[in-house]
């Protein structure tokens, strides 16, 4: 015959564990949340990052009056453009290769001519219906021209709208 305060040890263990998997689950949930999070800012940073090497680059051929070359830049990989290198960059292909997606990495789509993001958590990333990637954020870069030959900007703006908000 088991006592009846052994009984209660019992439900109070049981009670104990039911509440620590609750707890844990909800700090796995947040934790998950903020490494979504972190990888966005770190997605958002490597766009500033080329985004302001390309102005220096478009300042540095208008000064030179390498015209082509600035013209070129719409249809190369920003990361060949600056010289910049990334351990997530993957290199140029034609579209996207399956065997990466979902990886955390960057691309450069020669056929379409745009940066692409292959997120690796994007539980809080919603695309438009009609993009035919909807795990890919796409990218290009777009040239600001004031006449033929003066050149005001360049930005790498999003090829398709999209929202990545971990925090609602």
């Amino acid at each position: 015959m088991i006592p009846a305060n052994r009984q209660r040890n019992y439900v109070q263990s049981a009670v104990y564990v039911a509440i620590a998997a609750a707890l844990a689950a909800v700090l796995l949930e947040r934790l998950l949340t903020y490494a979504e999070a972190a990888e966005k800012a770190a997605m958002e940073g490597t766009v500033a990052q080329l985004n302001s090497a390309l102005y220096v680059r478009l300042a540095y051929n208008s000064l030179r009056g390498e015209y082509p070359a600035i013209e070129a830049m719409r249809s190369q990989s920003p990361f060949a453009v600056t010289r910049s290198h990334s351990a997530n960059y993957l290199g140029e292909f034609d579209g996207i290769p399956e065997d990466n997606r979902g990886s955390g990495k960057w691309l450069y789509d020669r056929q379409r001519s745009e940066l692409v993001y292959l997120p690796n958590l994007k539980r809080h990333l919603t695309m438009p219906a009609e993009t035919p990637e909807a795990d890919a954020i796409r990218f290009r870069v777009e040239l600001v021209q004031a006449s033929r030959f003066t050149y005001t900007g360049v930005a790498i703006r999003p090829a398709a709208p999209y929202r990545w908000e971990p925090f609602p």
